[in-house]
């Protein structure tokens, strides 16, 4: 099996991919800890829908601590696209 640059690089990533997996995998959620931002979002919503410029920054600072909060879900998607695109790019054909 010769080695080409996107067999390399195929295998780059799946292995990156793999090893964030295995790196977030080891922590947990609190659901308090994620219910306060939501709920800062949907207060947010309301207050947009009703005309209130303060609306914004609460949906925006919900919003900021929720992407935080979830940021190792974010991380595994993440590292399952790599995992995907790597495997994708294994798979696929030389075409000329």
């Amino acid at each position: 099996m010769s080695m080409d640059r996107s067999k390399g690089m195929a295998l780059v990533l799946i292995t990156a991919g793999l090893l964030i997996c295995l790196h977030q995998l080891g922590g947990h959620v609190h659901l308090m800890g994620l219910l306060f931002p939501a709920a800062m979002l949907g207060l947010g919503y309301v207050g947009i829908k009703n005309g209130k410029k303060i609306g914004w920054f609460i949906a925006g600072l919900g919003g900021l601590i929720l992407t935080i909060k979830l940021s190792g879900f974010i991380a595994i998607a993440f590292a399952a696209c790599l995992v995907m695109y790597g495997i994708h790019l294994l798979k696929k054909r030389n075409e000329f």
